[in-house]
């Protein structure tokens, strides 16, 4: 068993922060780099956590939070940047990310969760949509030499697709969605039915709440991977402006 102890001052104070950096990653993936002096004390110990972001918004609406995965941290200098996959929605949050800029300034909070690499695992699958693409990328990083890992990524188009780094034997499994959201055309369920995994690894799984469920339920059932070997994570939900994971 395994327990995270979060300390509730850090994780929940707002912190007020300048954005010093914007690039498109990809066409449809825009990297925010923001920086702050409250930064240089935060405990970032694993890959995939995740900060909540506030972006201004008029005096009479309320502040709009949407979390997002932690992809690069300098504690000495400290500077978080983020990686936002661009669904071109009209929310509050695909709004401000679509048209930030360097010496905008926003209020976040955290950190808060993360990816806990079981050093008795020597096989890891990796599954999720772009919105996952983030946190995969960041956990492959952290992954003993030795480890053997397949990772199932849908995104829109090989335009998206990125270079992994990793100390790990990696493999990677594109999906094109086209013209659909990644994660929401199936194709991604098909990927890893039909593919040859390991039934004693851990995963990491997450994306598309539906796609989330109907993956985890297809590990557990179909290939009796134990549940304490999945962490699995729904993102973002199709029609839902700020889904929250169940």
């Amino acid at each position: 068993m395994r327990i995270t102890l979060m300390n509730p001052l850090t994780s929940r104070t707002l912190h007020d922060a300048q954005v010093i950096g914007v690039e498109n990653v990809t066409p449809k993936m825009r990297r925010v780099t923001v920086a702050a002096d409250a930064l240089k004390a935060m405990p970032i110990d694993r890959p995939a956590m995740w900060m909540k972001l506030f972006f201004p918004m008029p005096s009479n609406i309320r502040a709009q939070g949407r979390a997002y995965t932690i992809r690069a941290y300098d504690a000495e200098q400290g500077w978080m940047a983020f990686d936002v996959a661009l669904h071109g929605d009209q929310g509050p949050a695909a709004w401000w990310i679509a048209r930030v800029r360097v010496g905008d300034t926003l209020q976040l909070a955290g950190p808060r969760s993360g990816y806990w690499i079981d050093p008795s695992q020597h096989e890891q699958v990796l599954i999720g949509d772009a919105t996952a693409l983030p946190a995969i990328a960041g956990i492959v990083e952290r992954l003993p030499a030795g480890t053997r890992a397949q990772a199932f990524i849908e995104i829109a188009d090989a335009g998206e697709e990125q270079a992994l780094i990793s100390p790990a034997d990696l493999t990677i499994h594109w999906v094109h969605s086209a013209t659909a959201f990644p994660g929401t055309t199936g194709k991604l369920e098909l990927a890893v039915q039909q593919a040859d995994l390991p039934r004693r690894c851990q995963v990491f799984l997450a994306g598309e709440a539906f796609m989330v469920r109907a993956m985890r339920t297809h590990l557990l059932v179909d290939r009796g991977i134990l549940h304490p070997s999945i962490d699995a994570k729904g993102y973002w939900r199709l029609g839902a402006a700020d889904h929250r994971d169940e």
